[in-house]
């Protein structure tokens, strides 16, 4: 089976990377890097789709730098909201679709209980706000696209919790990690297979849906059991969001429900340890 022409912004990034490897055996992908394509820039971007052509365009470019981002707010808002509008523009001239990731930012993580689709985004942070904004310019313009907010992603080409636990342990003989912060881990492998599945099936355009590894777990509870995998005896401590002290502000419960998801596509969502085992034998992180 081919797909339609696929193009996808942040190139380079973890998340292209995986998509790169699961669209390129089943269709012509155009990925263009910050550096080749700014897309801030509103007709750049234009030019940009304009000559590729793609009946999909999938936007895994973003500023996600979430403590910079409250100093950084004007670009933090133009890159992860206004930029959004411009590639829906021009997705809209081109009668192109657009597969838009978001996150779980949007939520204040006070609810008792997984976040669905359509509960009130109230985001506590400069980047939740800038990624809300995102949403409703992608809306503004097109009604052909679908959102996948997602969240505590890891994965190759890019740096992740997974790989700075494991470098912090062996460099330490304690880490101290958060244990009052809950969400579900996600591989960048699973995350690019549904976004395969929505790039297949233009049917569910105009719609929202959340995509996480099954489970969910404190970020004390995900690196308890990276090094459990790696059998390095570093002790960890868990600790209060409290004892560190961030710029942006973090929800306690961020986890996604994913009834919806599982309903429409039918895709079987693995476990987050499942997904985890098969990152780190892959990357030969288990000894």
């Amino acid at each position: 089976m081919t797909l339609a022409n696929v193009f996808i912004t942040g190139a380079g990034g973890m998340l292209a990377t995986a998509l790169e490897a699961v669209l390129k055996p089943v269709s012509h992908v155009t990925a263009l890097t910050e550096a080749q394509l700014d897309i801030t820039d509103k007709q750049a971007v234009l030019r940009a789709v304009q000559g590729i052509k793609p009946g999909v365009i999938i936007n895994a470019a973003a500023y996600t730098a979430v403590d910079r981002c409250e100093t950084d707010s004007e670009k933090a808002m133009l890159v992860n909201g206004t930029a959004v509008g411009y590639l829906a523009q021009a997705a809209q001239v081109t009668g192109a679709r657009i597969i838009h990731i978001s996150t779980d930012y949007l939520f204040d993580g006070r609810k008792d209980g997984p976040y669905t689709e359509t509960d009130e985004p109230n985001p506590l942070s400069v980047y939740g706000r800038s990624k809300l904004l995102g949403e409703q310019e992608l809306a503004r313009f097109t009604d052909k696209y679908v959102i996948l907010r997602t969240q505590w992603m890891y994965g190759e080409n890019g740096k992740n919790f997974v790989d700075t636990i494991l470098q912090l342990a062996q460099q330490k003989d304690e880490l101290k990690v958060v244990d009052d912060q809950y969400g579900s881990p996600t591989y960048t492998e699973d995350l690019s297979a549904v976004i395969r599945w929505f790039v297949e099936h233009s049917e569910v355009d105009g719609q929202t849906f959340h995509f996480s590894d099954e489970g969910v777990v404190s970020w004390f509870g995900f690196a308890r059991e990276i090094l459990k995998l790696s059998r390095i005896k570093t002790k960890l401590i868990p600790v209060d969001t409290s004892e560190f002290p961030r710029p942006a502000h973090r929800p306690h419960n961020s986890a996604l429900d994913k009834t919806k998801i599982k309903q429409v596509t039918n895709i079987d969502i693995r476990t987050w340890f499942d997904a985890l085992y098969e990152y780190m034998k892959k990357t030969g992180k288990i000894r």
